[in-house]
């Protein structure tokens, strides 16, 4: 077979476009059933509630666990990220409304230890502030940022992925309503 010079640049275009679309079509694919994968082995073992979490600002550790009796919302963030800060913002409104039965265990990942205490400077979010780097390789987490969901038995109720909006947490709200 053999193209006409003449139509050969429409032929590469089309190729390329087809070629784009299947490498888009693959990767967002792959993308999605990597994070369903991701959630299913957390419901699955579920071992982050009895892992150890440095605290940045004390030389104590904490883990999910020794919030029982509490909505527990671990959170595993960094501070380029623009959906952290958000997600944190939403996740401070939703402390300062319910202080007795909300914790929430911010975990920085990829970030020095000034970098978070300049962080929590600023922000003042109430927070229990904690390196999350290690955990967050350990479990290959696919992204942040990531927040667990713990009701007052610490069952793991939720696992969200990214930040969407403020609607993202009426799961949480309607957990700490009934």
């Amino acid at each position: 077979m053999r193209i006409d010079p003449k139509h050969f640049n429409t032929f590469l275009l089309i190729v390329a476009v087809v070629a784009v679309s299947l490498i888009s079509y693959f990767i967002v694919s792959n993308r999605t059933a990597e994070k369903a994968d991701f959630k299913q082995r957390m419901f699955a073992q579920d071992s982050l509630q009895t892992t150890w979490w440095n605290n940045v600002q004390s030389d104590d550790s904490v883990k999910v666990a020794d919030f029982e009796g509490a909505y527990v919302v671990l959170d595993l963030w960094s501070n380029w990220s623009d959906a952290s800060l958000k997600s944190h913002t939403e996740l401070a409104k939703i402390k300062q409304k319910h202080p007795d039965e909300v914790e929430v265990l911010a975990a920085a990942v990829g970030l020095q230890k000034q970098e978070v205490e300049r962080y929590i400077q600023k922000h003042q979010f109430p927070f229990h502030f904690v390196a999350g780097s290690k955990q967050f390789s350990e479990f290959n987490m696919p992204g942040l940022p990531v927040q667990f969901v713990y009701d007052q038995k610490l069952d793991l109720k939720h696992v969200f992925l990214g930040y969407s909006d403020d609607r993202q947490y009426d799961s949480l709200r309607v957990l700490i309503k009934k």
